[in-house]
């Protein structure tokens, strides 16, 4: 088996199992993960190995990058090849939680099997297991790692069954356009909202401090939330990540003179201000720490998504800051403002 990738898709066995499964799919049906599994378990060539082997590419590797793309409506790597429109065209495609755990649990043990291997072969000079460079190494164990994330964030939603698609409501529209033409009758749609052309980051930094800051002329650009303080103060808060690359557990609040550059800063840790957040994933049974986490071209909140009060509670402990560098008369200002 090869490969040329870090992801299922790259490799052989991807691209095999993703071909079993095509040749499997009713026309225009629904299917469940079940089947799915069921298929791959089935046929000798797509069996999945142990996972005490570490392999660094296999069938439910390739079922859950399925998932993922299923979630983004992203059919490119599906369909794109054959044109026949099998995968978009599923009227449903369903997951139960026991399917859907027993893939996350697959790719976590598999995980953790190929970085012991990794320490094993590197006592034998064998760098990075087996990967050409190290990077590739990395790049791979993020990558599972972010698959197992989008498990979890399945795991827990509500119901022991999962919609993963539904073809009727799901249809894919290209930004920008309208959905119900014909080829050829496409047109600009003049209605989209300017929520829709934000990045994620604006979108969560407009919830925290969209409406009731206690700052004016809110400005969202990019991972940055700017605002006016005062006559001479002005705000910017940004995301920041720890100790894990690319994953954002914090933002940083920092003051600036208009002449005189930066007066203060403050570095707020979501879980200072929310704690353990617990879930109904069976995974984080102790909760799990708040934060965002980004991979490639995806950034979404890991395994909890917050709430209205969780932004209300972080605007407010961030508040409390800014007040002490207000000058009364403003502050009572803001806070008339806010009635």
């Amino acid at each position: 088996m090869g490969c040329w990738g870090i992801t299922a898709f790259e490799s052989d066995a991807g691209l095999d199992a993703i071909s079993l499964i095509r040749k499997h799919l009713p026309e225009q049906g629904d299917v469940e993960l079940r089947q799915m599994l069921a298929w791959l378990k089935a046929d000798s060539w797509n069996a999945h190995p142990e996972v005490s082997e570490g392999v660094s590419h296999t069938s439910p590797m390739a079922v859950a990058e399925l998932i993922v793309k299923f979630q983004e409506k992203d059919f490119s790597a599906l369909d794109g090849i054959r044109g026949d429109k099998k995968f978009s065209s599923l009227s449903s495609f369903t997951a139960s939680k026991e399917s859907l755990q027993w893939v996350r649990e697959y790719l976590s043990e598999t995980l953790f099997y190929s970085r012991k291997c990794a320490k094993e072969q590197e006592k034998s000079g064998v760098l990075w297991c087996g990967w050409f460079q190290e990077r590739d190494w990395k790049h791979w164990q993020a990558h599972m790692e972010k698959l197992i994330g989008r498990m979890d964030e399945l795991l827990t939603r509500e119901g022991e069954t999962v919609a993963l698609w539904t073809g009727s409501v799901c249809q894919k529209v290209e930004p920008g356009k309208m959905a119900g033409k014909k080829e050829g009758e496409e047109r600009e749609n003049p209605h989209r909202s300017e929520e829709e052309s934000m990045t994620f980051f604006e979108r969560e930094l407009k919830k925290m401090f969209g409406t009731g800051a206690s700052f004016s002329e809110p400005r969202f650009v990019g991972n940055c939330c700017y605002g006016r303080l005062t006559d001479q103060i002005r705000v910017k808060i940004n995301f920041q990540t720890g100790m894990v690359a690319d994953h954002y557990d914090r933002l940083k609040v920092t003051l600036l003179n208009r002449n005189e550059g930066m007066i203060d800063s403050m570095v707020v840790k979501f879980r200072d201000v929310w704690g353990l957040k617990n879930t109904t994933n069976p995974n984080f049974r102790d909760g799990v720490n708040p934060h965002i986490w980004s991979y490639g071209k995806e950034t979404s909140w890991y395994v909890y998504q917050p709430g209205k009060e969780d932004y209300k509670v972080l605007s407010e402990a961030i508040k409390t800051y800014l007040e002490v560098f207000q000058e009364p008369e403003e502050a009572m200002q803001m806070g008339q403002k806010m009635c």
